[in-house]
């Protein structure tokens, strides 16, 4: 009486061992998160205070392809005694889990980052990244769009 059962059993283990084979955690694993992306809010937290980097200035635009490669631009504005910089933002992303993570040609801040994917709504969303490094806090949200 028990072969019935394995018979039965074993198509349903071969499909849910098949779609447990079927992700590569090295690649973009949500086609959907690809496209244009723009600093949405941008403030940096140090000694001299709280600095609004969209308002001084300060842009950030990259789009995500679905092959994992990275192209746009970031562009840091003066502020606080610091000359502006401007970053090509060619490279690559991958997603693991809720996780985006960039590694630019290019070093920058970026590629420290840990961006978490934020639903606002159906098919928007912002990739939200919040970290500190000495003497600066930075958050920085980046939004899905046109």
């Amino acid at each position: 009486m028990e072969l019935p059962v394995i018979k039965a059993i074993a198509p349903v283990a071969m499909i849910a061992a098949a779609a447990a084979c079927g992700s590569d955690s090295t690649g973009p694993q949500q086609s959907g998160l690809a496209g244009s992306y723009s600093a949405y809010q941008w403030v940096t937290t140090g000694e001299s205070g709280q600095t609004f980097q969209l308002v001084i200035g300060s842009t950030l635009q990259i789009t995500l392809s679905d092959n994992g490669s990275t192209s746009g631009h970031m562009h840091i504005a003066a502020s606080n005694g610091n000359p502006s910089a401007d970053f090509d933002l060619a490279g690559t992303w991958r997603q693991t889990g809720n996780n985006v993570n960039f590694s630019q040609t290019v070093d920058n801040f970026l590629n420290d980052v840990t961006f978490t994917i934020q639903p606002i709504a159906t098919g928007v969303w912002d990739l939200v990244g919040v970290d500190d490094f000495p003497g600066t806090h930075i958050e920085l949200t980046l939004r899905h769009g046109p």
